[in-house]
């Protein structure tokens, strides 16, 4: 899964995997729903994208530890090019975002 960083909304951080297979995208989302986050399919042109939202994700991150890194590496070298900090604004009190922010 790719993660993707969304800041028209006041900053939402997305992960995100593509597929052209619709029942490839319902078996990862079967996986991802078993795992505890409720993903999302979303046709886009020929794809099908299965996204996982910001307050899923942080749930996930908070569990599994290759999840936290990922997501921290994410955000410190958005952070880097000034990127993050409408995700920083948006969760302000969460343990996860206190070191970064």
């Amino acid at each position: 899964m790719y993660l993707y960083l969304v800041n028209g909304r006041g900053g939402s951080l997305l992960a995100e995997h593509y597929t052209r297979d619709v029942g490839r995208a319902l078996a990862i989302a079967g996986r991802l729903e078993s795992a505890g986050p409720r993903p999302n399919i979303v046709r886009s042109n020929a794809n099908y994208v299965v996204n996982i939202a910001t307050a899923d994700l942080l749930r996930l991150a908070e569990r599994d530890g290759a999840v936290r890194r990922a997501v921290a590496l994410y955000l410190a070298e958005k952070e880097r090019h000034a990127e993050a900090e409408g995700v920083c604004r948006k969760n302000p009190g969460h343990p996860f975002f206190i070191a970064m922010c």
